[in-house]
């Protein structure tokens, strides 16, 4: 039987001890942090079914943490239960307010707080197998990037089943040339909504870094993303060093294919994506993708997260906005780091650290 999560946050070590250890015997998976950067810490690689975390902690604080976590698409829908020991007028009513679950004030006894625990855990499920956030009939950029290669190959298909002895030879390659082209895109875009489900739910498996090599991985993506991109090889320029890194192929692929395509496509015309990787130390291995093109605000950088888009219409860009989500997900679950610096008109860069295979 799965056991369900709970992320514990609070800076007093001893009260944190007796939660773990008390909802350890209880049969749940805990985790805990310090305070609220911690935290978010964890929760890039683990994904809680619920969070307990105090209010008064150094760094971030818990009303600091509850609103990180209320804001992220993929998050906000964990329950929050808040621990306090501050005795101030309507702090449990303020609390509720801004979103939390529950509320608790120390001392409290703990198997009132694993009943709580159990009712709100028991509503998230609920809620979690019946909510999707790629509900398809809610969301018009999904039946967008679903339909419209989809029309496009049922359209062509037609045309050939029905008119095919009329074509020219010229004309029926490129009828199967766009076919594949539509086919590639439909793929692509439900591989993103499966991989996104899958790193949401927490089941994806990373235990199985082989190890890759960064120079055979691009080369092989570049070849195909120019194409896809309609844009001749020379729009990338590239000096990536040979290494072993620990992280499969299949991972390296996908990093490499969003973020290259991404690149293209927020690059103005004539302009090149720069790559570069050499080994940064004994442990680890850098990666660089810069582009030239309109760049990212900084309060547009702040709202990066999963089905996210910047001027879709005025860009007229293709994809659900799930690219740097699961990119940024990938290289850390994959113990690498991640950070992008961008500027409005100027462009951006991404870098990236995975561990060298030993």
């Amino acid at each position: 039987m799965t056991k369900n999560k709970i992320l514990v946050v609070d800076d007093e070590q001893n009260i944190s001890e007796v939660i773990t250890e008390f909802l350890t015997n209880e049969n749940y998976e805990v985790r805990t942090a310090s305070n609220g950067y911690e935290a978010l810490k964890v929760l890039d690689n683990w994904i809680p079914d619920l969070i307990v975390s105090d209010i008064m902690m150094p760094v971030m604080d818990g009303n600091q943490f509850h609103e990180t976590v209320r804001d992220n698409k993929t998050l906000c829908f964990i329950p929050f239960i808040f621990l306090t020991a501050k005795k101030e007028y309507n702090i449990e009513r303020r609390s509720l307010l801004s979103g939390a679950d529950d509320f608790l004030s120390k001392p409290f006894k703990l198997k009132t707080l694993k009943r709580i625990i159990d009712v709100r855990i028991e509503n998230f499920n609920r809620i979690k197998n019946n909510y999707n956030v790629f509900d398809v009939s809610k969301n018009p950029t999904i039946l967008h990037e679903i339909n419209t290669p989809l029309y496009s190959i049922l359209e062509y298909i037609n045309l050939l089943i029905e008119n095919g002895e009329n074509f020219k030879k010229e004309e029926t390659q490129s009828f199967y040339e766009a076919i594949k082209k539509s086919g590639d895109r439909l793929n692509r875009t439900l591989k993103n909504l499966i991989l996104f489900q899958k790193l949401k739910n927490n089941v994806l498996d990373f235990s199985d870094q082989t190890g890759s090599n960064p120079l055979e991985t691009f080369l092989k993506v570049k070849q195909e993303i120019c194409k896809t991109n309609e844009v001749d090889e020379t729009s990338i320029n590239f000096s990536i060093d040979e290494c072993n890194l620990q992280i499969s192929a299949e991972n390296l692929e996908i990093i490499f294919i969003e973020l290259l395509d991404n690149g293209l496509k927020f690059s103005l015309e004539d302009q090149t994506i720069e790559v570069s990787g050499k080994q940064f130390n004994e442990s680890y291995y850098e990666l660089v993708i810069q582009d030239f093109g309109m760049g990212f605000s900084q309060d547009e950088l702040r709202k990066i997260d999963a089905t996210t888009q910047f001027n879709r219409d005025k860009n007229e860009q293709q994809g659900l906005g799930l690219g740097l989500y699961i990119v940024k997900a990938i290289v850390k679950k994959t113990g690498g780091t991640f950070s992008i610096v961008s500027k409005e008109g100027e462009g951006t860069t991404i870098k990236l650290f995975f561990p060298i295979q030993n």
